[in-house]
């Protein structure tokens, strides 16, 4: 009888262990933006971002730099690709937003939307000195 319920209580853990956390599906929360503020000192250069992904269900993080969507609010100053890497224009600007945005739930296009943001100032070469 004893080794019966030894079996039966190490079959309970087993499964108990096995089984997803709380049987919810996965969910991204938010999104935190390396780095989170940048400067870029003229035109033509380039700084990579990266978009980590913080879950819930089970809680941990992880880079969805690549299958996030990256805009800039001034793309004639500071432009972002598909891939996170943002270059440098002609122009100038300060706080210039570059947002990350992914689902909440990957499969699941009517999912929330989760957004991560950073700021990035673009200074502009200072010119010379008159003669």
């Amino acid at each position: 009888m004893r080794q019966s319920r030894l079996a039966i209580f190490a079959t309970l853990m087993l499964a108990v262990l096995l089984l997803p956390s709380c049987g919810f599906k996965r969910k991204l929360v938010s999104i935190t933006m390396i780095p989170d503020k940048a400067t870029l000192g003229g035109p033509g250069l380039t700084l990579q971002f990266q978009a980590i992904g913080n879950y819930v269900h089970p809680p941990d993080s992880r880079d969805i730099t690549d299958s996030a969507t990256w805009t800039s609010a001034a793309s004639d100053v500071v432009s972002v690709d598909t891939h996170g890497l943002a270059t440098s224009g002609e122009g100038c600007g300060t706080g210039i937003t570059i947002t990350a945005t992914a689902h909440s739930d990957p499969n699941d296009s009517s999912s929330g939307i989760v957004i991560g943001t950073a700021a990035v100032d673009v200074t502009c070469p200072t010119p010379p000195p008159a003669p």
